[in-house]
């Protein structure tokens, strides 16, 4: 009567064959070890420059939406009146957020691509964050220049998106 077949046993016959195959085929053997070795190392110590696929895939559609928001901005310095001023400027928040959702909804492979795309997505959270309490501000005093008020918050957070553009470039 035969024995029922088992993983202990397939396994047993399956070491046993490569034993076998390595005693009989030893420089085979030792090749394949070194080979291994060998692109095991390469594939740790090789960092893939992903920024040129970044530039291709990503930025474009980033690099649209902040120069929307940039000339929306520039319109409400030279809006005609307040009350455009005033459109401009919420245009020019709808506009941040937009560029938030697009960095939130593309990110790169790579641990530097990951840590500098978080950079520009923090920085357009804070965009939004800063332009939503002005415009909080607003309702509560008429007389606050926004504009000036924006400036000044975008000063205190263009670092942040320095180190992403650094990356961006190259020159980080």
């Amino acid at each position: 009567m035969r024995e029922e077949p088992t993983l202990r046993g397939l396994i047993k016959s399956l070491a046993g064959s490569v034993f076998s195959s390595l005693r009989q085929n030893k420089l085979a053997a030792v090749l394949a070890a070194l080979a291994c070795v060998a692109v095991t190392f390469l594939a740790i110590a090789i960092q893939y420059d992903e920024r040129p696929r970044y530039r291709e895939s990503i930025l474009p559609e980033i690099a649209r939406a902040e120069t929307d928001f940039a000339k929306i901005l520039e319109r409400a310095d030279s809006a005609p009146s307040e009350l455009w001023r005033l459109q401009y400027f919420l245009n020019a928040h709808r506009k941040a957020k937009e560029i938030l959702r697009i960095a939130a909804e593309r990110s790169p492979t790579t641990p530097d691509g990951i840590e500098a795309h978080r950079e520009l997505i923090r920085y357009y959270s804070l965009v939004n964050e800063n332009m939503a309490i002005i415009r909080t501000e607003m309702s509560i005093n008429e007389k606050l220049d926004y504009l000036a008020e924006w400036k000044r918050q975008r000063l205190v957070l263009q670092p942040i998106r320095e180190k992403w553009l650094a990356w961006v470039n190259g020159t980080s």
